[in-house]
């Protein structure tokens, strides 16, 4: 009897150790998973600073802050195009202030700086191709250009799938105030419906281009 307890004592405490170790596994890997979306180059000198419409303010402040490390002549965003809204009170002669460019130049970029690069509906591929096409246009111009964490490296990927060859290699900075942290993605409802949908997107994308 005493033997059979014991048994039974040593099973638990085996049980008890299994589940303790699962949620430091757990973390482990959601913390490495979301590392893996996140990854991104190290900031450098360009001639074209810019950034995704996508990345929001935690974007514009990251824009600001390399180019008081940084300067670059130009300092641009990726504008998608106008909604039915935006253009329906365009036709009203309804002027919406531009609260971007309101934001960048309280961070210090100087207005002649600041340009729109037009980026299609504004998603990954479209604004890649805006940017591709900007280095066609400035064969020796160096790009920087800063995106929200979530979707570092597929933009990366994307961006160097359709780089023009012998063109300067651009570099993908993603933005440290990002409500997405690669460490703890999971823990909150938004950020974690971001994480998986970019997951899915970035396992598709390993999928159609495995190179």
């Amino acid at each position: 009897m005493r033997r059979r307890w014991l048994g039974i004592l040593a099973g638990l405490l085996l049980v008890a150790i299994a589940a303790a170790a699962i949620a430091p596994i757990r973390r482990a890997a959601l913390a490495g998973i979301g590392r893996h979306l996140a990854a991104g180059d190290a900031p450098a000198d360009a001639d074209l600073l810019a950034m995704d419409m996508e990345s929001g303010f935690a974007g514009a402040i990251k824009l600001g802050d390399l180019y008081r490390e940084h300067a670059a002549p130009t300092v641009a965003m990726l504008v998608p195009d106008k909604t039915a809204i935006e253009q329906a009170l365009k036709d009203r002669r309804i002027v919406l202030p531009n609260v971007m460019v309101d934001v960048l130049l309280q961070l210090g970029i100087p207005r002649h700086a600041i340009a729109q690069i037009p980026a299609g509906e504004g998603g990954t591929t479209d604004s890649t191709a805006a940017l591709a096409g900007w280095s066609r246009a400035n064969p020796s111009g160096r790009v920087v250009v800063v995106v929200s964490p979530s979707h570092g490296r597929r933009y990366r990927r994307t961006l160097l799938r359709g780089w023009p060859a012998g063109h300067p290699a651009p570099r993908v900075v993603v933005t440290q105030y990002s409500l997405f942290r690669g460490d703890d993605w999971w823990r909150s409802r938004t950020t974690a419906r971001e994480g998986l949908v970019e997951i899915e997107k970035l396992a598709q994308d390993y999928l159609l281009h495995p190179w």
